[in-house]
């Protein structure tokens, strides 16, 4: 089974569409707020990173204000796409092709983001190990790393948080979404899901449908917590319900989300003994 939905991102339009309901701009304000109030004395990112961006709808928001901003993605269709609505758009972006968890570019970030539930295909906590450390050494200190994910109440079956079936239409395309099938398997022991996932689409250049499988694991509040303290990386310096309006982690039904908000410790001073003197130095 495949580490992500890869076939329906590489349907880079169709997941646009079906996607687009965002209201991306006052999501970027959140974030550009979370900077303002927990960065490193900035008032905003100079240099933003998103991962798994796909259509890149926050990298390029963050372009067309001024922002120098990367987005990475594993599926070159969507690399491609979204560098070609960043022409669009008449903004710059680069566009990087790899997988989140082992990643090197040439540069450090004010802030980095994982939204969409896209950490609920970080399968163990190896992976969750590795990606944080990854994306540490992508940041500076007191950068910022903004994940959005799905809230616990669903990973208990407690309740709803989102929509599990719905149709998104923009110039001509309509795409009809089901993210999850009534005989998917869930494993209590890894806590991953087979998750099957329909895109169904038709426009005036024809019409389709993919259906594919693949595992997504659910992370709690408390673990995820854990896991962050483990990697002895970042601080968790504020939890949100939501990007857009920005509200309290609660049960509130309008708290749809969970999204943990590190903050990138400062790399610490090593005193080591080197010919009987003393000699402090800070690693890279």
């Amino acid at each position: 089974m495949p580490k992500s939905h890869h076939r329906i991102y590489d349907r880079a339009r169709c997941y646009d569409v079906a996607f687009g309901f965002r209201n991306v701009a006052a999501e970027c304000d959140t974030l550009a707020a979370l900077v303002a109030r927990h960065g490193a004395g900035q008032r905003g990112p100079a240099a933003v990173l998103e991962l798994a961006a796909g259509p890149a709808r926050h990298a390029r928001e963050f372009a067309r204000r001024g922002v120098v901003t990367t987005a990475l993605d594993a599926a070159p269709a969507m690399c491609d796409y979204a560098l070609a609505c960043a022409g669009s758009d008449g903004v710059s972006i680069e566009a990087v092709c790899a997988d989140m968890v082992d990643f090197q570019i040439g540069q450090r970030f004010d802030l980095a983001m994982l939204l969409m539930d896209s950490a609920s295909y970080l399968l163990d906590n190896d992976a969750v190990l590795h990606h944080l450390d990854c994306v540490a050494a992508h940041l500076a200190d007191g950068g910022l790393y903004v994940l959005e994910m799905s809230h616990p109440r669903n990973s208990f079956a407690v309740g709803k948080s989102t929509s599990t079936q719905w149709m998104s239409e923009a110039d001509g395309l309509r795409v009809d979404m089901s993210w999850g099938g009534v005989d998917d398997a869930f494993d209590p022991i890894t806590q991953i899901d087979e998750v099957t996932v329909t895109m169904s689409w038709s426009g005036a250049d024809g019409e389709g449908q993919l259906v594919e499988r693949a595992r997504q694991r659910r992370i709690t509040a408390n673990e995820f917590d854990a896991l962050v303290r483990c990697s002895g990386q970042f601080d968790i310096v504020e939890w949100l319900g939501s990007l857009a309006p920005p509200l309290p982690f609660s049960n509130e039904p309008a708290a749809w989300r969970m999204v943990p908000v590190l903050r990138k410790r400062a790399a610490k001073a090593v005193t080591t003994v080197r010919g009987g003197e003393l000699d402090a130095s800070t690693p890279e």
